[in-house]
């Protein structure tokens, strides 16, 4: 699979490259968030066998999931790397979290939330940012680390795959804390025969009250469950040429046609329909260039702008 030139910024956890591209090939991150942001032209970003179509200003987020990029016009983009690695101590288990943010009109739920509004105002503040501290000079590691953090921050909390079909609900930190919890339990064990029991025990409560939070506060314990195995199966897919049938044995499913359910449901096509897709774009060369921050001022100071006037004249409500 791809390897993505990654442009880390010195003793901190960000990389940021600004890229124009034709073809980007399938790849994937471990321990990773990447967020693409479209500065010109127009990017179709393919993962979970679902495109999406990014024009100015808009972006996706993808943590663990296999995509690829391409576009017809040489598109100008953006891409921002936070290694979750290197801030397990402000988040103990976002490595095995489920994160989820698409930040386009083409989006099946909401895309324009405050929420929304405030990372797409992040993410061109850091651009414009180092467009202007070019000779990164004094404090400049600290300001990226504390953005970073603020980044990662409303990542964390907005953008968990819990509120993916709930954007608005309100969960407390208890709450949240207690399903993070349950998530990365179920990353780390997801191979193995796992009950309600097992999690209950986990985390010392009820049967009866992991199963109510389960479900009111997520997408349930076999979807997440599902899920997990699912991306594991994805993984093993396109890194190896077992069989189907012994992939699912791997990934921790029980019998082969679970598999075909559950990664149906997450991926919107059989693992021998995404394997065929998937491989044939692994087979292309990438085709892109990696340009200086500087090469997209105009992009950038444009975007600024117009994030100025949404907030300042238009009264947006980016921070409510």
């Amino acid at each position: 699979m791809a390897a993505e030139t990654i442009q880390w910024i010195e003793n901190t956890p960000l990389g940021v490259t600004v890229r124009r591209i034709s073809f980007v090939a399938p790849h994937a991150h471990e321990n990773m968030v990447e967020i693409t942001l479209c500065l010109d032209g127009s990017i179709t970003f393919d993962y979970c066998f679902e495109e999406f179509r990014l024009t100015k200003g808009e972006f996706i987020l993808v943590d663990r999931d296999t995509h690829y990029m391409h576009s017809g016009d040489n598109a100008l983009c953006a891409s921002f790397y936070i290694d979750l690695s290197k801030m397990t101590d402000r988040y103990r288990n976002a490595c095995d979290q489920m994160f989820v943010c698409e930040g386009t009109s083409e989006s099946e739920v909401p895309y324009n939330t405050p929420e929304h509004k405030q990372l797409r105002g992040m993410l061109i503040a850091v651009l414009d940012y180092l467009l202007r501290n070019e000779d990164r000079g004094e404090h400049f590691t600290d300001d990226i680390s504390h953005v970073t953090e603020g980044i990662m921050d409303l990542i964390y909390r907005r953008f968990d795959y819990v509120f993916w079909k709930q954007p608005d609900q309100e969960i407390n930190d208890k709450t949240l804390a207690m399903m993070k919890e349950l998530v990365s339990y179920l990353f780390q064990h997801h191979t193995e025969r796992i009950t309600l029991k097992d999690l209950a025990r986990h985390i010392n409560v009820s049967n009866g009250y992991i199963s109510v939070l389960m479900s009111k506060n997520a997408i349930g314990f076999e979807q997440c469950l599902g899920y997990i195995r699912s991306w594991h199966a994805e993984r093993l897919l396109l890194t190896t040429d077992m069989s189907i049938a012994d992939i699912s044995e791997e990934s921790g499913f029980s019998a082969t046609k679970y598999m075909y359910s559950a990664f149906s449901y997450w991926y919107h096509c059989t693992p021998g329909e995404y394997r065929n897709r998937y491989l044939q774009e692994m087979r292309k060369e990438d085709d892109l260039t990696v340009v200086p921050i500087e090469d997209a001022r105009e992009q950038i100071i444009r975007l600024t702008n117009e994030q100025l006037i949404l907030m300042y004249i238009k009264g947006d409500d980016v921070w409510n």
